[in-house]
């Protein structure tokens, strides 16, 4: 661990304004071996490169945003680059983040046909393994699938780990709306969680979106959060 800070431009991204983001807020399901491989990276006690891919609402982004959290906590040099908003940056962003201890890069697959992005980033993991540090990078292809260009760094992906999250099943989706309506401070029953998840559009973002609505709803209206009230919202 490094004793003293680098300074670094700051890279800016919202973790929301009710997420608690930390691994104790996500509900593993089925990838407890992906939680438990996270801990022990973030907690410096393994420096590796790793490789998570799955579909869109399946928790990516909020375990890259924990394996932040939890390795600043633990006075690690960390940073978390949304490659969704690459466009707002410029590529050298990328220069000097080899010296921290932990680089987490989220949507790899936004930067397909952009070969001055691949370079560089082909750049930044042979600087972290020549420094001996750690890099998360997120995706919704498998690194075989995924579509970059540049031999050099589809070859980078598979140096370390590589783990498909898996998406919850409607039982563990119910709890996880219910989890996320208490941290919203309102109540979601069980039926109206499985009501949720059978009449929209069942990708957990989208689910999650739908309590943002319904909480802002609910207290416009001063209503209790019912099945006929928020058939109103969606229908």
């Amino acid at each position: 661990m490094n004793s003293k800070r680098i300074s670094l431009p700051q890279i800016p991204f919202e973790f929301g304004n009710f997420q608690k983001i930390d691994f104790t807020s996500f509900i593993e399901g089925e990838n407890q071996d992906l939680l438990d491989f996270l801990n022990t990276m973030t907690k410096k006690k393994k420096n590796d490169c790793l490789y998570i891919w799955g579909s869109q609402g399946t928790g990516k982004t909020h375990l890259l945003q924990a394996a932040c959290k939890q390795a600043d906590d633990m006075n690690s040099q960390v940073t978390y680059i949304p490659l969704k908003q690459y466009e707002e940056f410029d590529s050298e962003i990328f220069n000097g983040l080899g010296k921290l201890d932990l680089i987490c890069v989220d949507d790899l697959e936004f930067i397909s046909g952009n070969l001055e992005w691949q370079q560089r980033l082909t750049l930044l993991y042979n600087e972290i393994r020549d420094n001996n540090n750690s890099i998360i990078i997120s995706s919704t292809s498998s690194p075989k699938n995924i579509k970059i260009e540049l031999d050099d760094l589809k070859s980078r992906l598979v140096w370390g780990q590589v783990y498909k999250i898996k998406p919850p099943n409607d039982e563990l989706k119910i709890e996880i709306l219910k989890r996320k309506a208490s941290e919203r401070s309102f109540e979601l029953s069980k039926s109206v969680a499985e009501f949720l998840i059978h009449r929209t559009d069942r990708d957990l973002n989208s689910l999650i979106k739908i309590l943002d609505v319904i909480d802002h709803s609910s207290l416009a209206a001063k209503r209790k959060v019912t099945i006929p009230f928020v058939k109103k919202l969606i229908d």
